[in-house]
């Protein structure tokens, strides 16, 4: 999943004891902490009636994808009220900056800054090459729909746990939570988070070029 240094929109420094906090944390002589608010999706599943199925809060993403089915996912996508596009993929990906280290990247996707307030979408092997990876601003709501005349139903899961039919007919609605998640930082959130792509996936690792 994604890693402690990656996270949400903002930093926020704070008092704290020293003797309250591991030796590695505290900033030398200031008695302060870093905190990164790490920024979470809030999920909701309405079944084909209107009603809502399901919620959750998730910090580093929503995965609507086709599966036991052996068809491709049929899915129609909005931002907003405005259409988005039409999906023929095994799924579609709804990532968070935290997320954009985890499945959202797997799948293609652009690692994102923490300080950034975005949203990902992130398509699962789509059908068509020109089906990229995009980034939304936080104040959007996207929906995904399973059209009533899918050829079978979706599977919905949030931080690859509370997995769930997508019925035809349904939607998956997609904003920013409104509760964040304070992490503690080692340094600051940049510093934190280069550190860890660095440490974790051997960012931008080769050998150095031999000079002629």
């Amino acid at each position: 999943r994604g890693h402690l240094g990656e996270g949400a929109a903002s930093n926020v420094v704070v008092g704290a004891g020293r003797s309250r906090a591991p030796p590695d944390l505290a900033a030398p002589g200031a008695g302060r902490l870093c905190l990164t608010m790490r920024m979470r999706l809030d999920c909701r599943v309405y079944a084909a009636d209107g009603t809502l199925a399901a919620r959750h809060n998730v910090l580093n993403e929503a995965v609507v994808d086709r599966g036991a089915s052996a068809y491709l996912a049929a899915l129609e996508c909005f931002c907003d009220d405005a259409h988005l596009t039409t999906v023929q993929a095994d799924g579609i990906i709804f990532a968070t900056p935290t997320g954009s280290t985890a499945y959202s990247m797997s799948a293609g996707g652009g690692v994102v800054h923490p300080s950034v307030p975005a949203v990902l979408v992130t398509p699962i092997c789509p059908h068509v090459l020109s089906f990229r990876s995009m980034v939304f601003p936080d104040h959007v709501v996207l929906r995904c729909y399973v059209p009533r005349d899918a050829r079978a139903d979706a599977s919905a899961a949030f931080d690859g746990k509370h997995r769930m039919v997508l019925e035809r007919g349904g939607c998956l609605e997609v904003m920013m939570s409104a509760h964040p998640v304070p992490t503690v930082n080692r340094v600051d959130h940049s510093a934190d988070w280069l550190d860890s792509l660095k440490r974790n996936f051997n960012f931008n690792t080769r050998p150095q070029q031999k000079p002629f």
